[in-house]
């Protein structure tokens, strides 16, 4: 097993040496930085309850900041997001829906389909279909009438599904991680909290992933519980296509630091072999330059050091679009503040990263990089090769934190992959009680894309994403500089006002579109909706066995 440090990207692809000896220490710590302000003893008292002193903070885009300006400013310790809340803001929940260029074909109360959140979802067999839901499983082979079919028969969340070739069966793996600490009205302060923070750290349960056959749909059989580590976060976000490796958005150690305050700590790559998928293997460890505890001086070079608002973790694990076991070599990761990583995989044990891109105008807060979405562009779009679509996600509902947009990249040079569009902000509906989704309540921003596995042959230049309390949004994105929304669906806002953990994530959660049947499939807190659009085609109304899969070494010989 290589256990691989993260290391600054160069030009040259010069990656991880691995473990050095004796790790060295410096800079201040947050106790240091905090002492002798009102503020800052009360924030100490939290720091301390999370184990001590934490991390040193600062410096800019011209080179280090001298500490002491953490203690300077209109107030002592300065201020952190979430923001106030705008005076404008809704005080009910708006139950109305709103539809553009979009049909509604069917909707199923109760349940949330997963989608694009890992990237692959969906199992078959003939001519059923059956994307996991919930706990359970919830058949779309009648699109008109989805059916749940399970309940509570895996344990975990964000559950990816895939067909192993050499073993012949349908894996699904799911995330373990310690419970979250998104604020809310009575923890306002997350992670900082000292009470979620214990909640946390006495979080007895997995820390990793399991993997269940679910060849036979009705009856699941657990092959593992795999332990990424016995403290740090576990996994959330991983991807697992059915090959040799699995790429695993994975906390091991409570060494990797988080700036936010929706968890206390944070997330890095881990890659595991799966060839048994009842023996799991861990082979290697990635993390960007700075994320562990002890590597302050690293870590002061971000210009996010210490602000107790942004994501400095990984959060999507990152896409592979051709197994290295078939020659692949590179893979694409979302590590949130960091930036999009493109990684070199070509020595499995000493993963590289060779280039990096960010958005020069990004804000602070959210989660900058979410989710990495490989365009699969064909003949007919050129225009499109080489193009990822990476999402951001917002933290904070009521518009507590900045506006962070979804990016389009260009990876034609992978050394240099560049940020060169963003997606039009989406407009309120002309006939809402709100001028501005911001002031519609909930989080406002965008969060998944449409899975990357599904059946038929993908449009390259169609977009859907999941936009939180905007629904989902409808892309053209054929000039690749020049994203067009051209549909959208907002559902009627569900939950009750006085209870916040049933509205504050908004109305569009995921996304997964069939696209032998022009069929989109949204998932929200009020339930799945079935829909299609001009954009896509006229929809398939009736059961069809899937022809193909997106790429051909996906799910391949899933029907022999």
């Amino acid at each position: 097993m290589s256990k691989n440090r993260g290391r600054k990207v160069t030009d040259e692809p010069e990656g991880n040496a691995g473990e050095t000896a004796g790790k060295k220490k410096g800079g201040l710590s947050r106790r240091a930085l905090l002492k002798g302000t009102a503020a800052g003893a009360a924030l100490q008292a939290l720091v301390q309850g999370a184990g001590g002193a934490i991390l040193a903070t600062g410096a800019g885009l011209a080179g280090a900041v001298d500490a002491r300006a953490q203690m300077t400013g209109l107030e002592p310790g300065g201020g952190a997001v979430p923001f106030r809340q705008p005076m404008g803001m809704l005080n009910f929940l708006d139950r109305k829906q709103y539809i553009h260029n979009m049909t509604i074909h069917a909707h199923l109360p109760g349940v949330m389909v997963s989608g694009g959140e890992p990237l692959m979802n969906l199992w078959a067999k003939g001519a059923r279909r059956v994307l996991t839901g919930g706990s359970g499983f919830v058949d779309i082979t009648n699109p008109l009438k989805p059916e749940v079919i399970s309940h509570n028969v895996w344990e975990g969340s964000l559950p990816g599904v895939a067909f192993q070739t050499t073993t012949k069966k349908w894996i699904l793996m799911s995330a373990a991680q310690e419970p979250t600490d998104t604020p809310n009205p009575q923890h306002p302060n997350g992670r900082f909290d000292p009470e979620r923070l214990a909640h946390s750290r006495n979080f007895k349960g997995l820390r990793g992933i399991r993997t269940y056959d679910i060849t036979n749909i009705e009856k699941p059989v657990l092959l593992q519980e795999f332990s990424t580590g016995a403290t740090g976060h576990g996994t959330h976000m991983n991807f697992y296509d059915g090959g040799q490796y699995a790429f695993l958005d994975a906390g091991w150690t409570e060494d990797l630091y988080m700036e936010a305050s929706s968890r206390p700590w944070s997330n890095a790559l881990m890659i595991v072999d799966m060839t048994d998928p009842a023996n799991i293997k861990q082979i290697s460890r990635w993390w960007a330059p700075g994320q562990m505890r002890d590597e302050v001086d690293e870590y002061k070079k971000w210009i996010f050091a210490g602000d107790y608002s942004s994501w400095s973790s990984a959060h999507g694990a990152p896409v592979v679009p051709k197994r290295l076991e078939d020659g692949g070599r590179y893979g694409f990761g979302g590590f949130g503040a960091f930036g999009m990583y493109v990684f070199d995989f070509s020595d499995v044990r000493k993963p590289k990263a060779v280039g990096r891109a960010h958005w020069q105008f990004e804000p602070r807060g959210g989660i900058p990089f979410h989710t990495v979405h490989p365009v699969l562009a064909d003949e007919a779009h050129l225009r499109l090769r080489n193009i990822l679509v990476t999402t951001s996600e917002t933290l904070f509902a009521d518009f507590r934190e900045p506006y962070h947009t979804p990016h389009v990249v260009d990876i034609s040079d992978l050394r240099n992959p560049r940020v060169i569009a963003q997606f039009p902000r989406p407009e309120a509906p002309k006939d809402a009680p709100y001028p501005d989704f911001a002031l519609a309540r909930g989080r406002f921003g965008s969060h998944n894309t449409q899975a990357w596995v599904a059946p038929g042959r993908a449009r390259p230049e169609f977009m859907a994403i999941a936009f939180f309390n905007a629904g989902i949004r409808i892309f053209d994105i054929s000039d690749p500089r020049e994203p067009r929304e051209v549909a959208w669906f907002v559902p009627p806002h569900t939950g009750e006002m006085d209870n916040y953990e049933t509205w504050y994530r908004g109305m569009g959660e995921t996304v997964f579109v069939e696209w032998d049947r022009n069929l989109i499939w949204l998932g929200t807190h009020g339930g799945t909706y079935c829909l299609s659009t001009p954009s896509l085609g006229n929809p398939v109304l009736e059961p069809r066995k899937i022809e193909r899969w997106t790429l051909p070494h996906l799910n391949a010989g899933w029907d022999e």
